[in-house]
């Protein structure tokens, strides 16, 4: 997204619906099945339900469906592509912040989003390459708002950043440098809890934020690359979000 021009200047799971008992007079609806290559499932009727969904992204779909689990309704944005077990961007790296986007649907606002890195070797650290974990994200053709918790390759920074819906507006709320570079097979988990955002690396915090602005939305993958380099480099090769 837009970290490059800060540190720039700083240099200076098959789908299914599976929901639980109600505890009121009418009953939960029936399961529904998908076959788009995630798991969802709702396990309440309560008045806050419970919900979650996984994939290893089997296959290959651009743009990212999994059935219609994943949406990207945003026109000045790029899609998310799924090949053989690994998501990622499909940016051409001259886009100006035309990061690569997809979200869920149907998740109540506190969550905790988890995906494994897929990440080649001998990526030079000099590149910019990332792959984003998004919270309470909602978009239309012309906006993109939520939060987005970034990784560079390299460890160069994790940041979380508040999109403010149209394109290029942005804020900052964390910024972390020099955090341990990420493997193949890491870990990178976000957390939203009220208005605290909390993202780690195997479970090691790398960042946190305290931010009102958005009160729903949903969960969700980005990716960013900048320059002459490969979006399949750098992506995730399994995605897990669940309610809190």
């Amino acid at each position: 997204m837009k970290r490059r021009d800060l540190i720039l200047a700083s240099a200076g799971l098959a789908g299914g619906l599976i929901p639980g008992l109600g505890r009121g007079a009418e009953p939960c609806p029936p399961p529904q099945v998908g076959v788009g290559g995630g798991t969802t499932a709702s396990t309440a009727c309560p008045t806050t339900a419970s919900r979650t969904y996984t994939t290893n992204f089997p296959g290959s779909e651009y743009p990212l469906s999994e059935g219609g689990a994943w949406t990207n309704a945003g026109q000045y944005w790029t899609k998310v592509v799924k090949n053989n077990g690994i998501a990622c961007g499909t940016q051409t790296g001259s886009g100006n912040y035309d990061d690569s986007y997809a979200h869920l649907t149907g998740f109540p606002p506190n969550v905790v989003a988890m995906a494994t890195i897929a990440k080649a070797a001998g990526i030079p650290s000099s590149e910019y390459h990332e792959v984003e974990l998004l919270l309470r994200w909602n978009d239309s053709a012309s906006s993109a708002a939520g939060y987005e918790c970034n990784l560079h390759h390299a460890g160069s920074y994790a940041q979380i950043v508040r999109w403010n819906g149209p394109r290029g507006n942005f804020t900052y709320l964390a910024d972390s440098r020099n955090v341990p570079a990420p493997k193949d097979g890491d870990i990178v988990k976000a957390t939203v809890v009220g208005n605290v955002i909390t993202f780690y690396l195997n479970d090691v915090r790398l960042a946190q934020a305290t931010d009102s602005t958005f009160t729903s939305g949903n969960p969700g993958i980005g990716f960013y690359i900048q320059g002459a380099v490969k979006n399949e480099v750098y992506g995730f090769k399994s995605f897990t979000a669940n309610s809190l």
